[in-house]
């Protein structure tokens, strides 16, 4: 995914099926909303994996971002705003080892209080991150 200005604006498949990729980029191109980041959200706990990404986001050391409808979160993204309502929706993306095993998250950044603190790297708590969960 490229990201600019808090909106997905361009995607590459990794694996799966090439025309879902190309109906998204379609999706992009004619309501933009629908590439907004509406989540962004951190594993804490020591959980197995179930194989459901509603479950399996939650486990230590995952990340997953979500686009679109961020309303039922607290934000600003309500079906109204989008083009077609059609694409009012909140799509989840887990990163995650086991379900994402082609790709490698080394690190994952926050910028807080003037200072980038380091949250995971290579899918483990770094110590910010260890030390907020102890």
């Amino acid at each position: 995914m490229t990201v600019a200005k808090g909106r997905v604006v361009n995607e590459k498949l990794v694996q799966g099926n090439p025309e879902t990729i190309e109906e998204h980029k379609r999706k992009l191109s004619s309501d933009p909303v629908t590439g907004e980041l509406g989540e962004l959200g951190f594993g804490t706990q020591l959980l197995p994996t179930s194989g459901r990404d509603i479950q399996d986001e939650k486990i230590l050391g995952t990340l997953h971002v979500a686009t679109g409808r961020s309303d039922h979160l607290g934000g600003h993204l309500t079906p109204d705003k989008f083009a077609n309502q059609k694409n009012a929706r909140h799509d989840d993306i887990l990163f995650a080892p086991h379900k994402t095993p082609e790709i490698n998250v080394t690190q994952v950044r926050m910028r807080r209080n003037g200072k980038t603190e380091i949250l995971i790297e290579d899918f483990v708590p770094a110590a910010y991150m260890a030390a907020l969960l102890s």
